[in-house]
């Protein structure tokens, strides 16, 4: 949604510039247009009047509704505008705080989120020395709106969160459902366990009995989706239609051709495909009129193909196959390319185009399983940061609580011995010396624990702390729906290696094995000793299907060591079994036991081999 669904509504306390621009914005969350008609109209009557302020606050809200409707040029245009009439001296701060807001909200491409989130930091220390509650909701905004653009799903969330805290302070109906609106997309996204039609339902719970037409739209829209890839179609199309019909009476382009695009993509999955064809191609031409809303045309246009495909009507199919091509060229953005493969390798393949068509579909499976591993990666490193985020704020609020120990200490010695200049001046020192006795004692502790935690022979991990770190990821991996894969490794036939050549080569093969591993592996992955020979390794983020790969790496790195006492080819190898995350094994001692009962496995079929099953995958792999 646009600003002006939720420009501040509170006007018990606010300027009359504020109150003029949340006047604008309720007539906008029933009908941008009409809004926009009127503060035109209003400007007008303002052109050569000496109240340059009011003028000021209307070009503002007329930047708001033209950012509403998605039509970015023409707000930066007026943006320059409002700067014109910005009022000059110290009086005119809270104005230009609002103007640079505005400037920043309506700047085109991607954000750079550590100028964007210093500018933030700077914006808000300045709306709270003027004490403008507003401004600060709406930077709050702003800060959601850039991280749900990054897909930045916790961030994005907890900026919600203080969002709806800040709307439910001004009684803003308007900005408390779009802060939930927002947050049942993301639930829909992240596959949270509290379904996402909830919060669409509660969006529009809070907009009551206001006029919102144009807001209503959008939040039965997004509920409308959200129902359709739940399975409940038949509420989907009666919410899509209600978009339509909204959109329509306030001939609003975007939401009318999103009710068309809804209602296409619902009588598809019904088998209906001369009704859906009818809709895309309504679709089609709303976007025809709109130069903002070109960037939709490839949804309407997969929806044309599709239909045609279904309908036989080949004549007609094959031109618009070549339709949507071409607009993947001009937009190569990922999303435009699944969307195009996808529907092209439908309607070549109802034209008997097979080769092509199945060329298409490899495409459209190659970008699919692309974008599900770079998610992956996404989410894993976004775990690992928050690990060893939380870590670091462990470690530092435990510096900091003895350092405000010692402060404390020292606080009330000085007020029992004020008098003793001289024993206070020998407890400042007694007490600069303990602080540093206690630094030292506090590298000792920090040392003793990491050798607690390492093996003592390769500096891997240790037992207890690869146990450690299987269980923190698993939970993770479980609450947030993520893949996790666990293997043992075990050295093959070790003991004749201690036997012939002494354990201290043993111990030079084990040392070999660790810095092979540490070579092929993620930052996100954890090799631990998990006794003698034996290893385990805890991979975030990976599948099952993945670990062949693994483990034919990690065999190629340790065939390559060099390892003093024994010829090279050195000869030594290992065995592995791996087992994910999947019903029924969702505790890490489950995990570990099936684990083991594919090394046994790898064992059997003669060693130097793989074994592992993940909820779907069964292999066993001798490797030549």
């Amino acid at each position: 949604m646009g600003l002006a669904l939720w420009v501040l509504t509170a006007q018990a306390q606010a300027p009359a510039g504020l109150a003029v621009m949340a006047e604008f914005g309720r007539l906008a969350l029933d009908d941008p247009l009409a809004a926009e008609r009127q503060v035109r109209k209003r400007l007008a009557t303002q052109r050569g009047a000496a109240d340059t302020e009011a003028a000021f606050w209307l070009q503002l809200s007329l930047v708001d509704l033209l950012v509403q409707s998605d039509r970015e040029a023409d707000s930066r245009r007026e943006v320059a505008v409002a700067r014109s009439l910005l009022p000059q001296g110290p009086s005119a701060r809270r104005q230009r705080l609002w103007l640079d807001f505005y400037e920043r909200f309506s700047q085109p491409g991607p954000v750079d989120l550590p100028k964007f989130q210093g500018a933030l930091a700077l914006a808000r220390e300045e709306a709270r020395a003027v004490g403008d509650e507003q401004l600060l909701c709406a930077l709050q905004m702003h800060e959601a709106v850039v991280h749900v653009e990054r897909d930045a799903v916790d961030e994005a969330w907890t900026a919600l969160e203080r969002l709806d805290q800040c709307a439910t302070r001004l009684a803003d109906a308007s900005l408390q459902a779009y802060a939930l609106g927002t947050m049942g997309l993301l639930a829909g996204r992240a596959g949270a366990q509290s379904q996402p039609q909830a919060y669409y339902q509660r969006a529009l719970a809070a907009l009551g009995d206001v006029p919102a037409r144009f807001g209503r739209a959008w939040l039965l829209d997004d509920l409308a989706w959200a129902q359709f890839h739940g399975g409940d179609t038949a509420a989907a199309r009666g919410n899509f239609e209600q978009v339509l019909a909204l959109s329509t009476e306030i001939a609003d382009v975007t939401g009318t051709m999103r009710g068309h695009e809804g209602l296409a993509e619902v009588l598809l999955r019904e088998k209906d495909p001369t009704g859906a064809l009818r809709h895309a191609r309504a679709a089609l031409a709303q976007a025809q009129t709109h130069e903002g809303l070109r960037f939709r045309l490839v949804t309407a246009q997969t929806q044309v193909v599709e239909s045609l495909a279904m309908l036989s009507r080949l004549a007609e199919l094959a031109p618009e196959i070549e339709t949507l091509r071409a607009m993947a060229v001009q937009d190569p953005s990922p999303h435009t390319a699944v969307l195009v493969a996808r529907s092209a390798a439908r309607g070549l393949r109802a034209l008997g185009r097979h080769a092509e068509a199945y060329q298409e579909l490899e495409r459209f499976i190659e970008l699919t399983a692309s974008d599900q591993r770079q998610q992956r990666e996404r989410d894993a490193q976004r775990l690992q940061a928050r690990y060893e985020a939380a870590r670091r704020d462990a470690e530092n609020e435990a510096l900091r609580h003895a350092a405000q120990v010692s402060r404390l200490e020292l606080d009330a010695r000085n007020q029992r011995q004020r008098a003793l200049w001289a024993v206070v001046a020998a407890l400042g020192v007694a007490l600069a010396g303990g602080g540093a006795y206690f630094a030292r004692a506090l590298r000792r502790r920090h040392s003793l624990a990491e050798l607690a935690l390492r093996d003592e022979l390769t500096g891997a991990p240790n037992r207890r702390a690869v146990r450690a770190f299987a269980r923190e990821q698993l939970s993770l991996a479980r609450r947030l729906d993520l893949p996790l894969s666990l293997a043992l490794i075990d050295m093959d036939r070790f003991k004749l290696i201690n036997d012939r050549h002494g354990h201290g080569v043993g111990d030079k093969v084990l040392d070999a094995f660790v810095r092979a591993t540490a070579r092929e592996l993620r930052g996100q992955d954890r090799l631990g000793r998990w006794g003698g020979e034996e290893w385990l390794l805890v991979m975030p983020g990976t599948r099952c299907d993945e670990m062949p790969a693994v483990f034919q790496r990690l065999r190629e790195s340790f065939v390559s060591q060099v390892i003093p006492g024994l010829p090279m080819p050195h000869g030594v190898t290992f065995s592995m079994g791996a087992v994910e995350r999947q019903p029924g094994l969702d505790t890490v001692d489950a995990l570990l036991a099936e684990a083991d009962r594919h090394l046994y496995i790898a064992k059997d079929q003669g060693r130097d081999t793989f074994s592992a099953a993940g909820s779907h995958w069964v292999a066993t792999q001798q490797v030549a």
